[in-house]
């Protein structure tokens, strides 16, 4: 394993209570990184590329937006786990709220809105003429 990425960074993300930093990569990979003591703490390989990600405020959870669909994910001691996908393909922008009990993703011109209480989606916004970027 390398520490750093070997291809085009594709998402990058910042935790609030926790000095993590999680990235996200077309080299297929995930790592979370801890800018305090400047090491990489978790690393995983998947069999697709993952275009966003964000983490959740407390630093437990994060959520991935993958080529083919969108997970929900632990992060554990020595390990990255997925506990909920959704059929979001593509997903370029995905974000937790600032309270982390919701947490965004986007499909197109579609932005599919998921609460983190029951992991269901509580809302699809349409309305957006073009891609949505940010």
């Amino acid at each position: 394993m390398y520490p750093l990425h070997s291809a085009p960074i594709t998402g990058l993300a910042t935790c609030i209570r926790k000095p993590l930093i999680a990235t996200c990569s077309l080299d297929r990979s995930i790592r979370i990184w801890n800018y305090e003591t400047n090491t990489l703490e978790l690393f995983k390989e998947y069999q697709e590329e993952a275009y966003s990600i964000s983490l959740h405020p407390s630093g437990h959870f994060i959520v991935v937006g993958f080529a083919d669909k969108l997970r929900l994910m632990n992060l554990l001691i020595d390990d990255i786990r997925s506990f909920k996908e959704y059929s979001v393909r593509g997903c370029r922008e995905c974000s937790f709220s600032n309270g982390g009990h919701l947490f965004a993703a986007v499909s197109g011109n579609v932005i599919h809105v998921y609460t983190t209480t029951n992991l269901e989606n509580i809302s699809s916004l349409k309305g957006h003429t073009g891609k949505v970027s940010e």
